[in-house]
């Protein structure tokens, strides 16, 4: 064999020697338990608190909130998406919470190509005339229902229940008092949802509650078929608290669910025309100190000043109950 092969042979033999021995003393140790780039940074790593955690995080003081995500269609959506990164959380404070609803919300609803149908979608411009999202929708659950509760109750049974209803709603369901609602023409589906309520516990009044508890589930239809039934006689409520064009321009952000001029837009939701004006401050003022329950309510509210809450009373007390078509 010549001798430069001879050379070669050795000189490779040599090398490939000489790595043998060297890779031990220039390899971490580490590398041989976690592999190739992360050595002894992985234990670093597994150290560390998590930046972002999972709803299961939340659920613990949350339970509320996480019945009402859970529930609706939301719950796909991590709570970190919308309140941020909950590390140290709740030791270190309390986390965000959005004030920009209309950013936020458009990051997955704002109509654009290409964007599944199953996903909703809206055109900014035209959908919300300016306001917050929070203001119709429960962040948690935003999907609004709009189905109103079966009424198949009997009228005339009905009538003989409401005999003990009169002293505070009125012999024809006109209330002689300005701070109880009439309930003559009022949507049947709205009052079996809050006599449902207050008959279970979700809404309570001292009054109400214990009168509502009494009832079965068929006096509850048969007094709202019922009082739907009663003409509201399509006359102006009590005396005015506030300014009525004030109250005209705020009822704008109301109309989606109570109707143009308070005359209802959806049959599971209350019309508040010609109510009492006594009785819509009490209303306003309860679900903006949190005394009801209902989410879109205590969003539509928490910003009203007592002014505004007087002057949206007497813009509805002075419509009409009956349309005007």
């Amino acid at each position: 064999m010549p001798k430069h092969i001879v050379r070669l042979i050795l000189l490779i033999v040599a090398v490939l020697a000489a790595a043998a021995i060297a890779a031990p003393l220039l390899t971490v140790d580490s590398f041989y338990r976690f592999g190739h780039y992360r050595a002894n940074s992985v234990p670093e790593i597994a150290a560390k608190e998590p930046v972002y955690q999972t709803p299961r995080y939340c659920y613990g003081c949350h339970t509320e909130r996480r019945a009402q995500w859970s529930a609706g269609n939301h719950k796909s959506v991590i709570c970190e998406v919308c309140h941020g990164p909950a590390q140290g959380h709740p030791q270190n404070g309390k986390l965000p919470i959005p004030k920009d609803a209309v950013r936020l919300c458009t990051l997955c609803h704002e109509a654009m190509q290409g964007r599944p149908r199953s996903q909703p979608q809206i055109q900014v411009t035209e959908h919300s005339g300016g306001q917050q999202c929070t203001i119709c929708h429960n962040p948690h659950s935003p999907k609004i229902t709009t189905a109103a509760a079966k009424v198949s109750g009997d009228a005339a049974a009905g009538k003989q229940h409401a005999a003990a209803c009169a002293s505070c709603h009125g012999a024809q369901g006109i209330s002689p008092n300005d701070t109880w609602p009439n309930l003559a023409g009022q949507n049947a589906a709205y009052l079996v949802r809050i006599l449902s309520a207050y008959k279970s516990g979700d809404q309570t009044d001292a009054i109400m509650t214990p009168l509502a508890q009494a009832l079965s589930d068929a006096d509850v239809q048969n007094l709202a078929a019922y009082y739907a039934g009663l003409s509201c006689k399509a006359t102006a409520g009590g005396r005015p608290v506030g300014d009525v064009t004030a109250g005209e321009n705020l009822a704008a952000n109301c109309v989606a669910c109570h109707g143009q001029a308070g005359r209802g837009a959806n049959p599971a939701w209350p019309k508040l025309a010609a109510q009492k004006p006594g009785y819509l401050v009490n209303v306003l003022k309860a679900f903006k100190a949190g005394l009801r329950k209902d989410p879109m309510m205590a969003s539509a509210a928490k910003n009203l000043s007592d002014t505004d809450i007087a002057n949206l009373a007497a813009y509805y007390a002075a419509q009409s109950c009956q349309s005007t078509k």
